[in-house]
């Protein structure tokens, strides 16, 4: 009996250790992973998908839109371009490489107006008078304007109205060519006529 005693105590105890030892391993081999791991992660971070730094020597730019005639000039397209900066020449001579202003169309001058977001007049003031106050109105003065027929000349404003009202977020243009008022054979326009946004057609 005592015999068997002994056999039975250490057959429970092999089997104690045969079940312990993998779990041990086990242990270890989650621990090694762990660090492997943590390793991977400390060695692919830097420039890697979690530590996106921005290039101090990159160059800034702006994005802008940028609006021409479509093939069969019955509407306008958009595109999207890069400039270093963001200035009235910048979108002129954007305009001229989509061929809508012709070649050395200088800025004169351009300056924006109004765009206040405070209501004027208080609580018993119209509508209409508050909005107008708050309009935002672009001038811009240019050396030249190609002359086309009555569609081109069409177009060619729309574009031109368009792509300043678009990427300087203003309500509408005043457009002059060489200090005056913009004119031509088909369009004159006076001291109260101005560009607005032009719906193109798809």
């Amino acid at each position: 009996m005592k015999k068997f005693m002994m056999c039975f105590v250490g057959a429970a105890l092999m089997l104690s250790l045969a079940a312990c030892t993998p779990t041990t391993k086990k242990q270890n081999t989650t621990a090694n992973s762990m660090e492997n791991n943590m390793e991977e992660v400390e060695t692919a971070a830097p420039g890697g998908a979690f530590d996106k730094v921005p290039d101090p020597t990159a160059e800034s730019v702006d994005v802008i839109s940028i609006y021409s005639g479509n093939e069969d000039a019955t509407g306008l397209k958009k595109s999207m371009t890069e400039v270093k900066e963001l200035d009235a020449q910048a979108l002129v001579d954007k305009l001229i490489e989509e061929g809508v202003l012709s070649e050395g169309t200088k800025v004169l001058s351009f300056e924006v107006t109004g765009g206040s977001d405070e209501e004027e007049g208080g609580p018993g003031a119209s509508k209409d008078a508050s909005s107008e106050a708050s309009e935002k109105i672009g001038t811009l003065d240019l050396s030249q304007i190609p002359s086309s027929g009555t569609t081109g000349e069409d177009l060619m404003l729309g574009a031109l109205g368009n792509t300043f009202i678009e990427n300087f977020e203003l309500d509408k243009l005043k457009l002059l060519v060489n200090g005056e008022n913009y004119s031509s054979g088909h369009i004159e326009h006076g001291d109260d006529d101005y560009l607005e946004y032009y719906s193109m057609k798809k």
